[in-house]
């Protein structure tokens, strides 16, 4: 599915739909009046009627209508007048993605509401990512398949000249970013048996090949352990997949020896919990526990199809928690890349300690920042529901800078302390630290641990615990926080 931004007149188009907003008050667009003239005031009659109401979201397919080219007409409420457009994109590309396949139309053309030069940029990039987000689906396993949509191009008719650049570095932005929150969610929803950490190395491989400004390195046990990632090693010995960490680079700065900024991502395929096995039952979504290397995986697709002037290194951390006669033990001690020595309480809390390890390995990068994303602590679930990511750090401007980000990109995430008050709760009686603090405050404590590993450079951590999927009949992931950090990329290349 294409996308364009024209600056033309949308009834003089020919195409197989027009796609018209309806305000839920009397005033109505200009485009819209024009559109009563043409058909005698049907849309004012269809409102008086009560068959339409221009509520947000509502939609109404009109057929074969008189003195318009198009061959269908869908009318698309989009709420009271006063409500902010931008934040209605959503809701908007949601009920249009849902008609698509009802509508059965190669050309489709979209009157753009009326915005600002504040708001045409953000309400575009919203509205592409909302259409494909919606028109994603996972059936690469089944044996009947998603209908298929016909809609191959989509046009956005901007009748306001001076807003068409903004529009267009919209459409830029959000049709990348979707194509990466796509990529995102493909990797994280693969099953277990199919994607390991082998995997991972080979799609981050096969992305190089496809964009020329990335490059790759690979890391197996062997090298690991040279390295002395113990802690990392540890997490993967019950399984018979081979640990592998992976290194994307991306130097797009105008210095290619400029301080990068480093995401790492937790690549956990599959974390059964390990001896601390965890319950059965929805254990079948711990193939979700690599979500975060699935965000690194989406990031740097879409900052190498961006050309972003930025320098940008990602890892995936891939690795897989089973039980087995290899595998780690609760009362173990790990000795970490760092030198400090780790009590292991729980084989379950694995992923930060995989993190630890990678958290110092990267500072051979000398980063400008370092950013892990992790599905690290089901506490963050109780904290923050499945709407909020949650983010701590050691930088507070770091911070902030990710939470104005998630706002920007409506990909959302919330602050949560990091004191040293926390940080007694994972004290050990026989090593420098424990893996696991027990239940109170759980996410702050994790975070706490990984801060003993990030002492040398600016630090935030993301924990999408309860947004990298969802659960039950539409289970599946969501590609968070994709669009989140590279918003906050963006903002860096200004």
């Amino acid at each position: 599915m294409n996308f364009e931004i024209k600056n033309n007149a949308v009834f003089k188009q020919k195409v197989d739909c027009l796609i018209l907003p309806v305000y839920q008050d009397k005033t109505q667009l200009d485009t819209l009046q024009e559109f009563e003239q043409l058909t005698h005031n049907l849309v004012s009659g269809l409102i008086k009627k009560g068959d339409f109401h221009g509520k947000l979201g509502e939609t109404l397919v009109l057929y074969n209508l008189p003195n318009i080219t198009a061959s269908k007409v869908l009318l698309i409420g989009i709420g009271d007048k006063k409500s902010n457009i931008v934040d209605s994109a959503n809701k908007i590309s949601q009920s249009v993605a849902s008609q698509l396949t009802a509508l059965n139309s190669k050309q489709i053309a979209v009157a753009m509401p009326n915005l600002t030069k504040t708001e045409v940029y953000s309400f575009v990039r919203r509205f592409i990512e909302g259409i494909i987000y919606n028109c994603y689906h996972f059936d690469q396993y089944q044996s009947t398949k998603a209908d298929k949509i016909k809609t191959e191009k989509i046009v956005l008719s901007i009748t306001d000249k001076t807003l068409v650049e903004q529009a267009k570095l919209g459409l830029t932005h959000g049709s990348a970013i979707a194509k990466g929150v796509a990529a995102t969610r493909t990797i994280a929803n693969q099953p277990s048996n199919v994607c390991n950490a082998q995997y991972l190395a080979d799609s981050a491989k096969q992305l190089t090949e496809q964009f020329s400004n990335l490059k790759a390195s690979y890391y197996d046990e062997k090298a690991l352990a040279k390295l002395g990632m113990n802690a990392y090693l540890a997490v993967g010995q019950g399984s018979q997949n081979e640990s592998i960490m992976t290194v994307i680079e991306y130097r797009g700065a105008k210095d290619k020896k400029a301080q990068p900024i480093v995401f790492v991502g937790k690549g956990l395929t599959f974390d059964s919990g390990g001896i601390s096995i965890k319950p059965s039952a929805g254990m079948d979504e711990m193939k979700y526990d690599m979500c975060g290397a699935a965000t690194v995986y989406g990031v740097m697709q879409t900052i190498a199809e961006l050309n972003l002037p930025v320098n940008v290194i990602g890892v995936m951390a891939g690795c897989e928690n089973m039980p087995g006669t290899g595998a780690y033990r609760p009362g173990d001690i790990l000795t970490t890349l760092s030198g400090q020595t780790v009590e292991v309480i729980n084989t379950d809390a694995e992923g930060r300690l995989v993190l630890c390890d990678v958290l110092t390995f990267v500072e051979r990068f000398k980063p400008a920042c370092v950013i892990d994303i992790a599905t690290l602590t089901g506490a963050c679930i109780v904290a923050l529901g499945h709407h909020y990511t949650g983010i701590m750090g050691n930088d507070n401007k770091l911070v902030e800078q990710l939470v104005t980000a998630s706002n920007q990109s409506n990909d959302k995430a919330w602050q949560l302390p990091l004191d040293d008050d926390f940080q007694q709760q994972i004290k050990s009686t026989c090593a420098d630290i424990v893996n696991s603090a027990g239940r109170d405050g759980g996410t702050i404590t994790a975070a706490c641990f990984l801060s003993r590993f990030t002492k040398n450079y600016h630090w935030a951590h993301l924990d999408i615990a309860g947004t990298a999927w969802v659960s039950g009949a539409k289970k599946g992931a969501t590609g968070r926080p994709v669009s989140l950090l590279v918003e906050y990329l963006l903002r860096q290349a200004r």
